[in-house]
């Protein structure tokens, strides 16, 4: 019994311990600063609700396209961020309301939308 070796643990095995523990440290940070307070630091990573971005392009690609009832009717959901309310507007009535064109949606010479 001189060589006798202790009892290895596998890879698999130290990979199981390590998610166990931070499905456990995620678990009692959730339950012990509450869900939503969780899902807001979570979100905040991916840059939180914000959408601005993404709907400046699609009204560009919707004009690009020649998309008519894309860029003129069919509304688009803009999300600022925290504390403000989403803008339900189509691409037109963001790229022409001076309200909104803050947003920098541009509009589109070769699309004629149809008026109210």
């Amino acid at each position: 019994m001189v060589n006798k070796k202790g009892q290895q643990m596998t890879l698999g095995t130290i990979i199981a311990i390590v998610l166990g523990i931070a499905v456990l440290v995620f678990l009692i940070f959730g339950f012990s600063t509450g869900w939503t307070n969780l899902w807001d630091r979570i979100t905040a990573f991916g840059g939180g609700e914000a959408n601005v971005d993404t709907i400046v392009q699609a009204c560009a690609l919707k004009c690009a396209t020649q998309d008519v009832y894309g860029f003129c009717i069919a509304n688009q959901t803009l999300k600022i961020g925290k504390g403000e309310d989403d803008i339900k507007e189509s691409c037109n009535i963001l790229a022409t309301n001076d309200k909104y064109k803050k947003y920098g949606i541009k509009s589109c010479p070769g699309i004629a939308c149809p008026g109210p």
